[in-house]
């Protein structure tokens, strides 16, 4: 049998833990509304709805 047994670490000799690197839920929950509604995450128009903004076409010159 071994004479030297490992014996697991008391929880006085355990480092701090690091920052964690993610966001936190907190952070994302409040920076959501302003992500989901910026313009680059915006729905498609369907060709049935007129979009919000007419853009000037070549044939409108």
């Amino acid at each position: 049998m071994t004479e030297n047994i490992k014996l697991p670490r008391k929880l006085s000799e355990e480092r701090e833990q690091p920052p964690p690197q993610r966001p936190s839920h907190a952070d994302v929950i409040e920076n959501l509304d302003r992500w989901a509604n910026s313009p680059e995450l915006q729905p498609p128009v369907s060709s049935d709805t007129k979009p919000a903004r007419t853009t000037r076409t070549l044939r409108n010159r």
